[in-house]
């Protein structure tokens, strides 16, 4: 049991040190710029595109893991080299 409230400065601290937040923007990021160039004049349905744009996202996600791990290790070292 936490013995904290939960805070609006915890949620925000989480989520920027959180692997998969930034996963995530990435995958959301592959998906905006590729969805369009990848659906367009495909005579596609809502749902057809709906389905390109979620499987683009997820491959975003999923291949830059290694990304988002260097990049919440840099965001933790330098706020502990800032506690010093």
């Amino acid at each position: 049991m936490r013995k904290n409230n939960l805070t609006v400065s915890y949620i925000f601290f989480y989520l920027l040190f959180s692997d998969d937040t930034w996963r995530i923007a990435a995958g959301f990021a592959c998906a905006l710029f590729l969805g369009p160039l990848l659906t367009h004049g495909r005579n596609l349905s809502q749902a057809g595109e709906a389905m390109v744009w979620l499987m683009i996202l997820a491959l975003g996600w999923s291949v830059t893991a290694w990304p988002a791990k260097k990049i919440t290790g840099a965001l933790q070292r330098a706020v502990k080299r800032a506690a010093k």
